[in-house]
């Protein structure tokens, strides 16, 4: 279910956070990283928990090394795993300070065998790729009802209201 902007959290809430808000906000997103930075903002000040998972940890931080090289060496974002894998120095030139920063204000939410075990019956009873279901697992595991995405597939999920940029 929609239940609006992230700007309309109330105060105090638990909100799971999606890589697709980390990266606006990291990426200064034309459209979405206004609202995002100041979701972040309202997290950083305690005035909403911000929760994530290793799994958006992995998705952002790759998000984030994929942005900077597409920049940094000009190459199309589908040659970014080529030059990678061909060229592994190039890691050693982005500065990964800007993400870790940004996640440190999170709450990681480990990923164990019964978000797992969750995540199967989420992928068959919502239709969810499966980082997506290890997401919703993770908040109905620890009672997380929020969650800010820009990913509509989780309105699919009941009990769990969708913040959006």
């Amino acid at each position: 279910m929609v239940a609006g902007s992230l700007s309309s959290i109330p105060a105090g809430e638990r909100v799971f956070t999606d890589s697709n808000i980390l990266t606006y906000h990291l990426l200064g997103d034309p459209v979405h990283g206004g609202s995002c930075r100041a979701f972040v903002a309202r997290v950083e000040e305690g005035e909403v928990e911000g929760y994530t998972s290793p799994i958006v940890v992995s998705e952002s931080v790759f998000n984030f090394i994929k942005a900077s090289i597409v920049k940094r060496y000009r190459v199309r974002a589908g040659d970014v795993l080529a030059l990678l894998k061909s060229q592994p120095e190039t890691l050693s030139s982005i500065e990964l300070e800007p993400v870790v920063d940004l996640l440190e204000i999170f709450s990681l939410i480990p990923v164990g065998k019964r978000e797992v075990e969750e995540s199967y019956r989420l992928i068959q009873r919502y239709q969810l790729l499966t980082n997506d279901a290890l997401h919703a697992a993770c908040c109905k595991i620890n009672g997380i009802e929020n969650i800010a995405t820009n990913d509509s597939d989780f309105e699919r999920v009941e009990n769990l209201k969708v913040w959006k940029p």
